[in-house]
């Protein structure tokens, strides 16, 4: 016999024997990746199905693919150790047969955290050409790396920001966090764009609930220098405040949330 709720059935062991098994449950899709022999075949027929769809003539080319052991560079991961082996996937752009750019991910697991906490990093994204700004590409990028990510069933797509990406990254909705955001250091952020605003007479906004995108955003009357263009061409350019304010920041890390803990 088997109680449902309030209501008994009637039923011959049998007949229980006959019902479908409930399977285990499924660990993530990354999970899968970094522990199984295949793993980094699969991680890159992935990667190129993901990541090469652009929306112009711009191809992926030169696809190389790497499991890192943790040992094999514990003083030189930015998620530090514990955190297990990696995968890497590291392509250049190509245009009409020239390199015009590079765009690298890899898939890791946060050191002490959740046995099942897996991230995507976005290490290289980058158009080498100025005449290949402002088309959409560095999106183009962005959503193809997401979408990565969802299928890969991982935490978040991290990454560093430097240069421009200090202001390229947060428009497109990054915030600030090393891994998901972190609450203490957007406060931080939001006391040093208040004094950036009365440093340049700018009356500050509510800031409430503000984040890097947010701040990347703002827009007042005032416009002023920033150094813009990569660490080869650099060069002061009047911008609007917010993209000012994150440009003059030391580079910092940013998290673009996927899944919730």
């Amino acid at each position: 016999m088997v109680y449902l709720g309030m209501v008994s059935i009637e039923t011959s062991v049998a007949e229980l024997s006959l019902l479908a098994p409930i399977p285990p449950l499924r660990k993530p899709l990354v999970a899968e990746l970094l522990t199984s022999p295949t793993g980094l075949g699969e991680f890159e027929e992935l990667c190129w199905h993901y990541l090469h769809p652009f929306p112009s003539a711009i191809h992926l080319g030169q696809i190389k693919t790497y499991l890192i052991k943790e040992d094999a560079e514990v003083g030189l991961r930015v998620e530090g150790p514990g955190g297990g082996s990696r995968l890497e996937f590291d392509s250049r752009l190509f245009l009409e047969g020239e390199q015009v750019g590079q765009l690298m991910v890899s898939l890791y697991r946060r050191p002490g955290s959740d046995p099942d906490e897996f991230y995507l990093e976005l290490e290289q994204a980058h158009l080498w050409e100025p005449e290949l700004r402002g088309r959409g590409l560095g999106r183009a990028m962005f959503e193809n790396v997401l979408a990565l990510g969802r299928v890969l069933g991982v935490r978040a797509i991290t990454l560093f920001a430097l240069y421009d990406g200090r202001f390229v990254w947060p428009n497109l909705g990054f915030q600030f966090g090393d891994y998901l955001p972190e609450p203490s250091r957007i406060l931080c952020y939001q006391r040093r764009f208040r004094a950036y605003c009365l440093r340049h007479g700018v009356e500050p906004p509510d800031l409430r609930g503000w984040d890097a995108p947010q701040f990347a955003r703002f827009v007042s009357e005032k416009r002023v220098s920033a150094r813009i263009g990569n660490r080869y061409e650099r060069y002061p350019c009047q911008v609007d405040l917010g993209r000012a304010f994150m440009l003059t920041r030391r580079p910092f890390f940013l998290c673009f949330p996927l899944l919730q803990l």
